[in-house]
């Protein structure tokens, strides 16, 4: 325990457990209201719900947020970005899905088009290094193929994406219980009584309850390591927009770059699918 919380930063405890807690109560609220058998599940089917909250989302969050802390935003987007490499090897072995030349050089050109938009190629090779953050940022992308993949296991079982993100993050919840400093999130609500129900608001909905729900029914409707190839590119372009518009951020000739080789590289595997289908 005491080695553990030597390497896990305090505040990216807090991040998500409030990050995860709320989202679940609402979800299940949800389930109560709209479909109550959405709670009917397998015991058997645990260890996958499991492996989707602890590994893939919980892990996930975890593993970024350190990345960042420790390296760079430029250096934890490009890792995160190695993702569907990962998806395509689990997706080949355990579904079978076709590993063709026409998705490497996609998910080549995705993953290019990111470290542009990244700015890694604009820092002159000064960014901040530290083994533990790399280690950190690598692990991201496998902890996101894993959520891919195991989502994509757990739908094909017929489970709902209300199911299936209600069940792993009450088992994020048990989980981190022992590490959480709860008297820290009483103590930020009370002072910031306003403020404080509105950030958590916003950051669960917005960043947390409605981004995986998307993903996972994606997964159910779309092959795996399209999927996280579409958000692992789209993620980046789409940051890009919005400080573009909202903070004025003003991309480099090597950002605006990446963003067409990204968009390129998505609009491609959107033809190969069509074709496929």
């Amino acid at each position: 325990s005491n080695l553990l919380m030597m390497v896990i930063s305090p505040v990216v405890i807090f991040v998500s457990y409030q990050r995860d807690f709320d989202p679940a109560m609402l979800m299940g609220l949800a389930m109560l209201i709209i479909n109550r058998k959405a709670f009917k599940i397998d015991i058997r089917d645990l260890p996958v719900l499991t492996g989707i909250g602890i590994f893939g989302a919980l892990f996930l969050n975890y593993a970024y947020t350190e990345a960042v802390i420790r390296t760079s935003l430029s250096l934890a987007a490009v890792l995160l970005c190695l993702a569907p490499v990962f998806v395509l090897i689990f997706g080949a072995i355990l579904f079978g899905e076709k590993m063709t030349r026409t998705k490497l050089i996609c998910i080549s050109m995705a993953i290019f088009g990111s470290i542009l938009l990244s700015g890694l190629l604009d820092d002159g090779g000064t960014l901040p290094w530290d083994t533990i953050g790399f280690l950190f940022g690598l692990s991201s992308a496998v902890a996101n193929a894993s959520y891919t993949i195991l989502s994509k296991m757990a739908t094909n079982k017929g489970y709902g994406s209300m199911t299936i993100y209600f069940y792993s993050y009450i088992l994020i919840l048990a989980f981190m219980v022992p590490f959480v400093d709860f008297g820290a999130i009483g103590g930020y609500l009370v002072c910031e009584p306003v403020a404080a129900p509105l950030n958590f608001f916003g950051f669960v909905v917005w960043t947390s309850l409605l981004p995986c729900v998307i993903y996972t029914v994606a997964v159910r409707h779309a092959d795996a390591g399209k999927v996280a190839t579409l958000a692992s590119g789209a993620e980046p372009v789409s940051s890009m927009v919005t400080g573009i518009f909202m903070y004025h951020e003003i991309p480099s000739i090597l950002g605006f770059a990446g963003m067409f080789l990204t968009v390129t590289a998505l609009v491609l595997l959107i033809k190969v699918e069509e074709k496929e289908t």
